[in-house]
Parts: structure tokens; C-alpha cells; sequence
């Protein structure tokens, strides 16, 4: 209980930080993604799962169940990449690329946060 407590007040910090404008600029939001990584940090905690996407954005993740979570990476050409993993073993059991439309591709780049940061976000959550 300690350690949730520890991790939201983590994500209340970086949320209300990222809503605080600095020197007159505009008002940066903190991605939804933020949340989940936080949320699922026992995996993210593990950098070797995303081994080969450390230079990919997340874009979404969402626990499909007590076994499986899925993760949506945007690779740097612009590639949409849905993998769905096994927690247990840590395998890829689905893996599917897409290439949505330029607009889209921007929007979901805007939404996302980069794999390192990702993997260092729940280190550092896992620690609390």
C-alpha cells in the first residue's frame, strides 16, 4: 500500500508539474501513458522486455488481464507497433505493424513518451 501511495504521489508531482507553464511558454500536458507505466511498472521495470524498441516511443499500454498487457510503440519512420506480451514468460505472443496516416502518426508522437524514459519512470517508481 505504501509503494501505490508512493507511485500516485509520483504521477500527482509529475502531473502537476507538467501543468505548470515555465517562463511565459505554452502549457505542456503529461502523456495518459505516464499513468500506465507507473500503474505496470513490474513490467516496465525489466528494460530487457522491450529489448530492440529502446529507440520507439509507448505510445499506450493497458493490462489486458492478470497474464497478458499490451503496449503500442510508434517507431521512428513512423511504424505503429502493437505487441501483446505474457507476463509470466515475458514473450512477444502478438505482434502486429501498422502505418497509420501522417495526422494521426503526429498526434499519437505528441501522446507519447519515449521507451527510456518509460523504463526509467518505472525504475525509479518501483524504488518508492
Amino acid at each position: 500500500m505504501k509503494r501505490f501511495c508512493a507511485a500516485l504521489s509520483l504521477c500527482v508531482m509529475l502531473l502537476f508539474f507538467s501543468q505548470v507553464p515555465a517562463f511565459g511558454e505554452e502549457k505542456t500536458v503529461l502523456p495518459f501513458v505516464v499513468e500506465g507505466v507507473v500503474y505496470n511498472r513490474d513490467f516496465f521495470s525489466r528494460p530487457w522486455v522491450l529489448w530492440g524498441y529502446e529507440n520507439c516511443f509507448l505510445h499506450d499500454v493497458s493490462r489486458l488481464n492478470n497474464e497478458r498487457i499490451g503496449v503500442v510503440l510508434i517507431s521512428p519512420s513512423g511504424f505503429e507497433i502493437r505487441l501483446v506480451y505474457d507476463v509470466n514468460t515475458l514473450d512477444a505472443i502478438y505482434r502486429e505493424m501498422l502505418i497509420p496516416e501522417k495526422s494521426k502518426r503526429e498526434a499519437m508522437r505528441r501522446e507519447s513518451i519515449s521507451v527510456a524514459d518509460a523504463v526509467k519512470l518505472a525504475n525509479r517508481a518501483a524504488k518508492q
